[in-house]
């Protein structure tokens, strides 16, 4: 039997695929998202920082109330005995001061219930010496000397100073004297020697100022 050309097996043809046909649709897999942190979680991370902050800020005014105590004191009190400055040497500050002045330095040793608080010499053309007491009242009371109590020394330590009386002590011309510092009244003592000036004021009474002013007389007369 005859088998046309166009049925022959080698000339069937098998139907292809075409090209562009997409593969089937894969299911995919969604990435896991992110987990929202808890609603408890986040207040209290917070409250840890907050309570940090509130622990540093009580620890540093614990600080800063010891360190004003020790300085300072509870209160006013005018009984407690003053801190003396262990390292403070006067007398040989003022042995350091004397080579640089021509008027003989002022270091009159304290008598009982006086404590040095500072010493300090200041140079330049009209050199001063000064050092500074608590008197047995518990008084800031500064003794000042130059080669004379002029206008400037004055105008410095006792502003608005006025002339109440006028005296003589261990053989110097002196003048009590008031005025006014940083709203507070002073008195004060002047003394002018032949080639010495000095000046003790205070916020105190009369006899306090009038014993210091006695000993440096003393010491720069010796």
């Amino acid at each position: 039997m005859h088998v046309p050309d166009d049925q022959t097996p080698d000339s069937r043809e098998t139907p292809e695929a075409p090209a562009n046909s997409a593969p089937e649709d894969v299911a995919e897999t969604p990435e896991p998202r992110p987990q929202p942190k808890s609603a408890y979680e986040l207040p209290s991370k917070k409250n840890t920082v907050l309570r940090n902050m509130i622990w540093a800020l009580v620890l540093t005014m614990a600080v800063v109330v010891v360190i004003a105590i020790a300085f300072f004191g509870v209160g006013s009190d005018p009984g407690r005995e003053p801190l003396a400055n262990s390292e403070l040497d006067v007398s040989e500050s003022a042995e350091r001061a004397q080579d640089a002045v021509s008027f003989p330095v002022a270091a009159p040793n304290p008598q009982e219930g006086w404590t040095e608080r500072s010493a300090r010499f200041t140079g330049g053309e009209s050199p001063q010496w000064t050092v500074e007491y608590t008197s047995p009242s518990d008084q800031l009371v500064t003794l000042t000397e130059a080669a004379e109590v002029g206008a400037p020394m004055l105008s410095s330590a006792l502003p608005g100073a006025t002339v109440q009386e006028e005296l003589s002590i261990g053989g110097a011309q002196c003048q009590v004297l008031s005025g006014d510092t940083d709203g507070t009244t002073e008195l004060a003592l002047s003394c002018q020697g032949e080639d010495f000036g000095l000046l003790v004021h205070g916020a105190t009474d009369r006899e306090e100022i009038q014993a210091l002013m006695e000993q440096a007389l003393a010491d720069v007369q010796e």
